[in-house]
């Protein structure tokens, strides 16, 4: 006959079959990981009814922080450390009957967290409008970067008080920058704290700095122009006779697929719905065989401003039904093209006169087929490209103002599709003069 009691273990009544407690485990390595130990051990032998192995420190306000495995496992990944100190570990063996082994005590010195690996990398730069932050974080863990601002809290005392609604979260090991909008481009001062999940949090880095002044270019003001011959036509139409101006030898404006479509739509304001609609032009278009159709995949599309503006970013905003998102005609790569008043041929010669302000390619998911939500959402809200950083052509010269603005798109996110589809270029810069 087996005798058994009754025992509370976590709450949970629990029928206890032994009062006998396991032997203690034995510590084969500890590895130094950022933040962390990783603690391998052999569990006693010929004990099966060994449940888990509990491992637990003290931070140095008293909290303890404790961390489990199951019998299966033969590490146990101890976290939440800050600095390099050697730091002690108690660890235990628990049974089915919640008997606990005696306890076994790891000392080690953990690397460095990537909590302070972030803060002793961290750069502050002035951007338009703002800053710019970077930071490393190699070992891909979370956390958080606060902000803190100037802000007056009683006449006459100046203090930095945290944003919230500027919190950047962040796990990534690559897209490690921000930028954090929207400022005067007055000197003030900016303060940063990182924080993890252990509620570990590093000093501040305070930075002076005074942002570039940046607007926002009111799309009411930009009006597309006619000299490159823009149509309106519900279908692609041929290259060789729609495509090129015989004058001038310069391709013409893409074709529209009707006069609700046209490029002005890409400066109304609407971000959703159903924005331009603009065909490719087809070599051989009347060839019966499909298959010796080429699709050209340049389009252009030209505006006049209405003020002299060094462009610092654009967003773009694609239709934003899923079937669009990274796929079919969203535009992957374009290219923006400036000129101004000083340009007296600029209707009658292309690209000579005119300048590459830059070159843009828009980010390919990790699977097109498994889209995030934070993918989703980065497409079809955040899609933004600073035109100086994120330029890929050479020959591009960002910091040059224009009045006159040739938009080239390159390539769609199926080329195979024979328009491509924008909702909204949202644009900023430095506006130097209006019209």
């Amino acid at each position: 006959m087996v005798v058994s009691c009754k025992d509370l273990y976590m709450g949970i009544e629990q029928i206890k079959t032994s009062n006998t407690k396991p032997e203690k485990l034995s510590v084969q390595e500890v590895i130094p990981k950022s933040g962390a130990l990783e603690i391998h051990f052999t569990l006693p032998k010929g004990n099966d009814q060994i449940s888990k192995v509990d491992a637990w420190y003290f931070t140095s306000t008293g909290e303890k922080r404790e961390f489990s495995v199951s019998r299966y496992s033969s590490f146990i990944l101890v976290e939440g450390f800050t600095g390099t100190n050697e730091v002690n570990v108690e660890m235990k063996v628990v049974d089915n009957s919640g008997n606990e082994s005696d306890i076994t005590t790891v000392s080690a010195a953990p690397l460095k967290s990537s909590l302070e690996l972030a803060r002793e990398s961290m750069k502050v730069e002035p951007a338009f409008g703002g800053v710019k932050l970077e930071w490393e974080n190699v070992h891909a863990n979370p956390f958080a970067i606060h902000v803190l601002t100037e802000d007056t809290i009683q006449k006459g005392v100046v203090t930095l008080i945290e944003d919230p609604t500027k919190t950047i979260y962040t796990s990534d090991s690559i897209n490690t920058l921000s930028y954090i909008r929207q400022y005067p481009p007055n000197e003030q001062k900016f303060g940063f704290i990182i924080s993890d999940k252990w509620g570990n949090r590093t000093d501040t880095l305070i930075s002076t700095l005074t942002p570039f002044k940046e607007d926002k270019i009111d799309y009411n003001l930009v009006k597309q122009v006619s000299f490159f011959n823009p149509t309106t036509y519900s279908g692609s139409r041929d290259y060789d006779r729609w495509a090129i101006n015989p004058e001038t030898g310069i391709q013409n404006d893409g074709n529209a697929h009707s006069s609700n479509y046209t490029g002005q739509i890409f400066f109304n304001g609407v971000k959703s719905g159903n924005g331009a609609y603009i065909y490719k032009f087809v070599k051989d278009l009347d060839n019966p065989d499909p298959n010796e159709r080429i699709l050209v995949q340049d389009v252009y599309v030209t505006f006049d401003l209405n003020m002299l503006v060094r462009l610092s970013r654009v967003k773009i905003f694609p239709r934003t039904n899923i079937t669009y998102t990274y796929n079919r005609s969203s535009p992957k790569r374009f290219r923006i093209w400036g000129t101004d008043d000083s340009n007296e041929e600029r209707w009658s010669k292309f690209p000579d006169g005119w300048t590459l302000i830059g070159e843009y390619v828009g980010v390919e998911p990790a699977n097109r087929d498994n889209l995030t939500q934070e993918e989703i959402d980065y497409f079809n809200l955040n899609q933004e490209y600073i035109i100086g950083e994120e330029n890929v052509n050479p020959e591009g010269q960002s910091t040059e103002t224009f009045r006159y603005m040739r938009v080239q798109l390159m390539e769609s996110y199926n080329p195979l599709i024979e328009y491509y589809t924008v909702n909204e270029f949202e644009m900023y810069g430095d506006i130097i003069e209006y019209y």
